[in-house]
């Protein structure tokens, strides 16, 4: 819910004379913070390298305050600008035994744009936009009402990669065109292109980067009528790491060579959600995730091109003001070839007791994930609610829970992270 304060104190800041009388101003925003405690036991290097238990106050990772402003066009047209920023960086980026965090806070750090809608054909917007990974909210809806932790986004946002390249698949970009279609009979559409920023030039003849750019594409398709929600999203992002150190397991030690390997990474990703609400308040949701990363790179043996697929199941109940939602997911085991070897060929460091070649990269390197929650709506826009999730994960892998993550590092893998976690939302 938005308060618009038309000729307010934000409009005579941010507009001159003449468009205060033609724009309408609004703000608005979220705030999820939650208290929890966190740990990772069980990993494959023994029990001296497991995450002790640990708890502490964080924001949710959904909380921010945005301004908006619309102007007035005509003939269904409107101009619009929007300034979204997170808020309560003190509670996720305390430097502490547990790891500094992403310094967050900040002005316009989430979607800012600039652009025009128009009710015959849509939205345009130029600016910082997300692309692809909240794609499938609508049917995994839990991180909208409580906090990101519980989204099945645990599994299908990322490889579970012990690597030292663990690339996000989609993000918030900068540099972002994107269109939004009208909706046409339930069905609507996204486009969306983004030219993030690159890193210096190079100054090297012969690097496998030279006349790389880094871009991605974005496309998503929709169709909602009555109780029924399908969704469909593809991403193709060129180059999202370059020029990094490839290591497996933190303390374990070098895989696939030593040092800095000149690469340029691809990651392409195809996301399917249907969702049915019944009548009775239940909701049940299934997402299919089929996403690759590989590299291009002048050494071979530190080629790295796999695939990996993730189900995932979604359940909501609503009634009143009782809120339940559960989840359970599956990250399969990595598929294709590692150094010129096919996955199942390739193993292991000594990592701890297990000695090199016990386990490989074929059936070692999957995930399992649930999520629980029970939410209480003191009204339309407050929430009370309790959390838990786990992630058991294979011996070489090393998931964690999405964004407001239990902050297990490489040295954790193998290990299974857990999160209990209560908390507060508001949105405005």
């Amino acid at each position: 819910m938005h308060r618009t304060l038309i000729a307010g104190a934000v409009a005579a800041a941010c507009a001159t004379p003449a468009a205060f009388a033609q724009s309408a101003v609004s703000i608005g925003g979220a705030l999820s913070v939650t208290y929890g405690t966190a740990k990772a036991t069980g990993g494959t290097g023994g029990s001296a390298q497991d995450m002790q238990s640990h708890d502490r106050v964080r924001d949710g990772t959904d909380s921010y305050i945005r301004i908006s402003v619309t102007e007035d066009l005509g003939g269904g047209n409107s101009a619009f600008v929007q300034v979204e920023s997170a808020v309560l960086g003190n509670a996720d980026t305390r430097n502490n035994a547990f790891g500094a965090g992403a310094v967050s806070a900040g002005w316009s750090t989430k979607n800012s744009a600039i652009g025009i809608r128009s009710k015959s054909a849509g939205r345009f917007l130029i600016g910082v936009w997300d692309l692809h990974y909240n794609e499938m909210d609508g049917i995994d809806p839990s991180r909208q009402l409580t906090t990101a932790s519980t989204s099945t986004l645990a599994m299908s946002q990322n490889f579970g990669s012990a690597f030292s390249i663990n690339p996000a698949i989609g993000t918030r970009y900068s540099n972002v065109l994107r269109w939004d279609s009208p909706v046409w009979s339930g069905f609507s559409a996204t486009l969306g292109y983004a030219r993030p920023t690159d890193g210096a030039p190079l100054n090297a003849a012969g690097d496998v980067r030279d006349g790389r750019k880094n871009r991605a594409w974005h496309l998503a398709a929709r169709y909602e009528s009555g109780n029924i929600q399908v969704r469909y999203a593809y991403l193709h992002d060129k180059d999202a790491v370059t020029n990094a150190t490839i290591s497996f397991g933190g303390a374990t030690g070098a895989f696939l060579g030593a040092g800095t390997i000149s690469a340029a990474w691809k990651i392409t990703s195809n996301r399917l959600g249907v969702r049915y609400r019944f009548a009775n308040g239940l909701g049940a949701g299934v997402i299919w995730d089929s996403s690759k990363v590989s590299n291009t790179t002048a050494v071979a043996a530190a080629s790295i091109g796999i695939k990996r697929d993730v189900w995932a199941i979604p359940i909501t109940y609503e009634s009143g003001s009782h809120y339940f939602f559960a989840a359970y997911a599956r990250a399969g085991d990595w598929r294709g070839r590692i150094g010129g070897l096919g996955v199942g060929a390739v193993t292991n460091p000594a990592i701890g007791t297990q000695p090199l070649g016990t386990l490989n990269f074929g059936s070692e390197s999957g995930a399992k994930f649930i999520s629980l929650g029970y939410g209480y709506k003191l009204s339309q826009r407050s929430i009370l609610y309790v959390t838990y999730q786990r992630i058991t994960n294979d011996a070489l892998a090393r998931y964690d829970t999405y964004s407001n993550t239990t902050d297990t590092t490489a040295a954790n893998v193998g290990a299974d992270p857990s999160l209990l976690q209560f908390g507060m939302r508001h949105t405005f």
